[in-house]
């Protein structure tokens, strides 16, 4: 993942962007389970980063997940502003009360 992350600007397929998005999610959550969570939040953001504009319309799951996963992650490594940022965006964009469920236990657990 780390190599088309690094080749991300010459990928200019939606579908491709997707894909490298999904891979960086599932390298995220690896990431996350090792406890590795400066790497994971890293894969993540470059997940965030490569999906197209519209993204929240087009594949909500995966702008979800990514953005959920990110939140938890920057938590984990004290970026509390970078918290704030994301959590906003996902109440936001969130279709239900549902898909927020996850960003509100992260911010419960940032004013704690």
């Amino acid at each position: 993942v780390d190599q088309l992350n690094r080749g991300q600007k010459f990928i200019t397929k939606e579908k491709d962007r997707m894909e490298l998005a999904t891979l960086n999610l599932k390298a995220g959550e690896k990431a996350m389970s090792l406890a590795t969570f400066f790497n994971s939040a890293s894969y993540l953001k470059a997940g965030i980063d490569v999906l197209c504009d519209g993204h929240w319309e087009r594949c909500y799951d995966l702008s979800l997940q990514l953005h959920n996963l990110y939140a938890e992650a920057e938590y984990c490594n004290g970026h509390f502003q970078e918290v704030a940022l994301v959590t906003e965006v996902v109440i936001e964009q969130a279709r239900s009360f549902h898909h927020k469920l996850r960003i509100y236990a992260t911010l419960i657990k940032l004013l704690a």
